[in-house]
Parts: structure tokens; C-alpha cells; sequence
């Protein structure tokens, strides 16, 4: 007898999307791989076309065999679909395997929810990543640790851009040094350290290079630069460019461009 090759366009049964995944997680017990990032790539695929659920069980097997980024991102799509409390294991766990992503981001929830202990122990095992320092010094002052969260700072300002303003701005960074800082980051592209860039270079008598730092930041859509070139202008006695410059900032939500309107009206 032939093989039935008819094919239906809709399951004969229908389930659940929780007894579905059950139904898969049952399947894939009985599966072995020689290459298990494959679960992991599968559920990769399944999350990119919005299967969520059924990405569920391959990522459980995919940890079960050993693919460690499996993990954090199990615990990412918890995260995004709310399940906080699940998130949460799940990111400690990849903390604790040595994921730096999953370590920030334990960090984060434990943050939000007041832990500082528990969010600087996990911002500690992220700190390769640039986004860490100073979100680690900022609860180490909550706790009391304001010289660890200097020092932090300081140790991370090459490799971090957000580092690097905060460190420029203490009051005990020579200028010269928080300038060395800024412009490293500025040289390779990173625009979000202008509006500190050029407050330094203005008090290093460089009123020209602050000009020229703020109009290509505002040139490259950073909003708070383009307001702070406004005020440029105006010290500089040029209100009218002042407004320009201000009412483009504020047609973009730039609160301190909307005042600033309102102190200098046409």
C-alpha cells in the first residue's frame, strides 16, 4: 500500500501553548545530539518567528546538554514576557556559570528591587562589559563604598565612555586629565561624551575645539549637544543662532531647550 503523503493544513488536535511546549519537552527527552547548540540554534529560530513558548524546551535541553549561552538567553525571554521571578534564577544561574551579560542583568533586577548587596556582587562579575562601572559605583555609594566606587570609576575610564564623563567631572580629576579621558573616547567615534568634552576644553581656554566637538555631536543627532551649542552661541553674543539652535533641540524633547526658549523669547 502507498504512503498517505496527503498533507492537512491545520493539526487535527488543538493545545495549549503550555501543554504544547509540555508536548515537545516530552519529545526531546527522548532525542541525544552530537551537536547541541543545535537546540540552541532551534530555539533561536523558533523566538525569532515568535514562538516564545516553543522555544521553551529547547533551551531547557540545550542547557541540560551544556551550551552555555542557553542560559541567559532562557532567562532573557522569561524577562521579556514579565516572568521577573523566573528571570531572575535564571540570570543568577548564568551569573554564577560566568555569563557577564547574565551577571548584568541579575544585577539590574536586584537593583530595581532595592538589593544592593546582591546587585553589586553581580555587577562585579560583569564588569568587562563597558555599561558596568558605573552602574557598580553608583551602588556601592548607596552602601556606603564611595572611595571603591571612585576607584572604579578611574580604573574603568579607557574602556568606558560613561566612565570616563563621570571621572572628568570629579572635582578632583585635573582638567588635563579628564581631557585625555574624553578624547579617547571622542576619537573613536563616541559622540555621547561631547557635551563633558567640550565644558573641558572651555575651561581649558579651547572655546574654538568646544565648538567644533559640539557641532559635530549635534551634527550626529545628540540633542543635549545641539541645546549646549545653542548656549555656546549665546555667551558668544549670537542669540539669534542661540534660538535656532534651541528650537530645534526643543522640537526634538529637549526640556532644558524648551526653557532656555522661554528665559530668551524672540
Amino acid at each position: 500500500m502507498a504512503a498517505d503523503t496527503t498533507t492537512h493544513s491545520h493539526p487535527t488536535t488543538t493545545s495549549e501553548p503550555r501543554d504544547a511546549a509540555e508536548d515537545i519537552r516530552v519529545a526531546l527527552h527522548r532525542l541525544s545530539s552530537s551537536a547541541p547548540e543545535e537546540f540552541f540554534n532551534i530555539a533561536n529560530d523558533l523566538r525569532a518567528l515568535g514562538c516564545d513558548d516553543a522555544a521553551v524546551p529547547f533551551y531547557e535541553k540545550a542547557i541540560e546538554a551544556g551550551v552555555p549561552e542557553a542560559t541567559y538567553n532562557l532567562a532573557l525571554l522569561h524577562h521579556e514576557r514579565g516572568r521577573t521571578e523566573t528571570a531572575r534564577s535564571g540570570f543568577v544561574a548564568a551569573s554564577e556559570a560566568g555569563d557577564a551579560k547574565g551577571a548584568f542583568m541579575a544585577a539590574q533586577i536586584f537593583e530595581a528591587c532595592g538589593d544592593d548587596d546582591r546587585a553589586a556582587l553581580h555587577y562585579a562579575r560583569a564588569l568587562e562589559l563597558p555599561e558596568t562601572p558605573v552602574r557598580l559605583a553608583r551602588v556601592l555609594r548607596r552602601i556606603g563604598l564611595a572611595q571603591e566606587a571612585d576607584d572604579i570609576v578611574a580604573e574603568s575610564a579607557a574602556m568606558s565612555w560613561e566612565s570616563a564623563v563621570e571621572h572628568a567631572l570629579r572635582d578632583a580629576t585635573p582638567v588635563a586629565e579628564g581631557l585625555t579621558h574624553l578624547d579617547h573616547h571622542w576619537s573613536r567615534g563616541e559622540t555621547r561624551v561631547a557635551v563633558t568634552l567640550a565644558l573641558l576644553l572651555e575651561e581649558d581656554g579651547r572655546a574654538d575645539d568646544a565648538e567644533a566637538v559640539l557641532l559635530v555631536a549635534a551634527e550626529a543627532g545628540d540633542v543635549q549637544a545641539l541645546t549646549n551649542l545653542g548656549t555656546h552661541w549665546r555667551d558668544n553674543g549670537d542669540l539669534e543662532a542661540a534660538r535656532r539652535a534651541w528650537v530645534d533641540a526643543a522640537l526634538r524633547g529637549d526640556a532644558l531647550a524648551q526653557r532656555l526658549l522661554e528665559q530668551h523669547p524672540a
